[in-house]
Order: C-alpha cells, then sequence, then structure tokens
C-alpha cells in the first residue's frame, strides 16, 4: 500500500516535534500507480543502560495522532497527487488524527 519511515529518537539539529510528513504521494501516471511514502517522525526517549525506553501515556496519545495521518495518506486511493493522502479540505485533515488518538483513552485497547 505504501512504505513508512520511522524515525523515533531525538538527535542533534532534528525537527523538534512529532509529525508526519509525506515524502510522495500516491499517483496514477501513464496508467501506473506509485505508492505513498511517508515518515513519521517523534522524539521518543531512548532506552538507557539502566532503564528501558518507555512512553508516557501523552507519548502514546501523540504517536496515534501521527500515525493517522501517516494512515490517512497511505490508504489514499486517489490518482491526483493534488487530491491525495492528507491534501484535503483542514477542517477534515485532523479527523483521522482526532479519532485514533482518542482510542488510546479506552483502557480495553491499551
Amino acid at each position: 500500500m505504501g512504505h513508512v519511515y520511522l524515525d523515533l529518537y531525538p538527535r542533534d539539529h532534528k525537527y523538534p516535534y512529532a509529525a508526519a510528513f509525506p515524502l510522495l504521494k500516491r499517483a496514477k501516471v501513464g496508467g501506473q500507480v506509485h505508492l505513498p511514502a511517508v515518515a513519521l517522525l517523534c522524539n521518543f526517549e531512548r532506552a538507557q543502560p539502566d532503564r528501558e525506553s518507555l512512553l508516557y501515556h501523552d507519548d502514546v496519545v501523540t504517536f496515534f495522532h501521527e500515525f493517522a495521518h501517516v494512515m490517512h495518506t497511505i490508504c489514499s486511493t486517489n490518482n491526483y497527487i493534488k487530491f491525495s493522502g492528507t491534501s484535503v479540505e483542514k477542517d477534515y485533515v485532523e479527523m483521522p488524527s482526532q479519532f485514533l488518538e482518542n482510542l488510546v483513552w479506552e483502557k480495553s485497547i491499551l
């Protein structure tokens, strides 16, 4: 369906916030479908020699929110780049993310 690149840990000079960046949007060119690719950037704490790398609940909410943007881009079936992925009306672009992040407030899902 597409490609997802994960960049989960902080490093010098890296974008400081969590975000999903579409690298390629799905498009149909000359009868051939070009699959989307998305980079998901986060800045979660790395594991240390004396402790594991665990996510705080806010981190899980953030990850689910941004992952929904990834899925919005990957699951797009539009043939025109202009309308593909998260290239939708501004009042809709956050809907999948808000839906998915609300799931982490459900104990049965966690």
